[in-house]
């Protein structure tokens, strides 16, 4: 994203710092974060929400639209994105409680600040698990394109790497890891969350959509499943997302996030969240010394988990 108006000059955002982890600049965490955290975990919710909780960059764009198609019987794309309803960056989180049943709330925030009454009531929770490779080269992209941190001037990958993997950052969300090893204990502790992976999203959608159909309780055809299927391939779902969606919330957002700047929000250019789509493309960007210390300190972190993660 860039502007007329001017993102940064060339200099890093500031993250918003708390309970280990950095957040994103959003303007509610960068002007009262804590507030806004224990405002999600204790949100009033109902019986029909449905919470994506998934780390950033694996697919909460994606399967936002497949839930809302299958919700709606109907290969259609909703008008508004994913931002609309973004629990750690919506101006004012309150406004969902005028919003019709039922609601696809989202959030990257770790398990433990899920909010509470949905998570004891047995509400309905996806989750998305991602190579966390392929998560740090889509980071990067995110980054130097829509200047939510950081200006694309003078960034490399290595920075992006280092910011998500290295011992001395505190990692967004509070890093990979520790998320997913969280998200692991909360399913083998049988509360309600039901797991998609993105590589099996990719390489078999119709056996994954009509398995998240089942999990919804919606009803469900094979004519159905194919087009949504077809609706939600890369190249479709990012030409829906270039010409179809609502861009003000998101143009806002990320505007918020910068203190800095000075112009006019609808001159903002926005840039799709669709870059490629692929599994691997990790192996275009890691140096040898960076795939050798992440698979070290995968093996170090991930030694009891029984997760399985296609790395290819």
């Amino acid at each position: 994203m860039s502007s007329t108006g001017g993102m940064t000059d060339g200099k890093a955002l500031k993250e918003v710092v708390f309970d280990g982890m950095s957040l994103p600049p959003f303007k509610p965490l960068r002007e009262g974060v804590e507030a806004r955290l224990n405002a999600i975990k204790h949100l009033e919710t109902r019986p029909t929400d449905i919470l994506l909780a998934i780390y950033p960059k694996s697919g909460t764009h994606w399967v936002w639209e497949i839930v809302w198609m299958l919700l709606n019987g109907r290969a259609e794309y909703i008008k508004e994105g994913k931002e609309s309803l973004f629990l750690e960056a919506m101006d004012d989180i309150g406004t969902i409680k005028s919003m019709d049943s039922p609601r696809v709330l989202n959030t990257n925030l770790p398990f433990r600040w899920l909010p509470q009454k949905h998570v004891e009531s047995n509400g309905k929770i996806i989750h998305v698990i991602r190579n966390p490779k392929d998560i740090c080269v889509s980071l990067y992209y995110h980054f130097i394109g829509s200047g939510l941190f950081m200006h694309s001037d003078g960034v490399q990958f290595a920075d992006c790497f280092e910011g998500l993997f290295s011992k001395e950052r505190k990692p967004p969300y509070g890093g990979w890891f520790s998320y997913e090893k969280d998200f692991e204990e909360a399913v083998s502790n049988n509360y309600n969350i039901h797991v998609l992976y993105f590589e099996n999203l990719k390489r078999n959608p119709m056996v994954e959509i009509k398995r998240l159909a089942e999990y919804l309780q919606v009803p469900q055809s094979t004519k159905l499943l194919h087009e949504i299927t077809d609706s939600c391939s890369f190249n479709k779902l990012k030409r829906a997302d270039d010409t179809l969606k609502e861009k003000n919330k998101y143009k806002k957002i990320v505007v918020g996030a910068n203190p800095k700047f000075e112009g006019d929000v609808d001159k903002v250019q926005y840039n799709s969240f669709f870059r490629k789509g692929e599994i691997g493309d990790w192996k275009n960007h890691f140096t040898v010394r960076q795939n050798e210390r992440f698979d070290e300190l995968y093996r170090k972190q991930m030694v009891d988990s029984k997760l399985t993660i296609y790395f290819e």
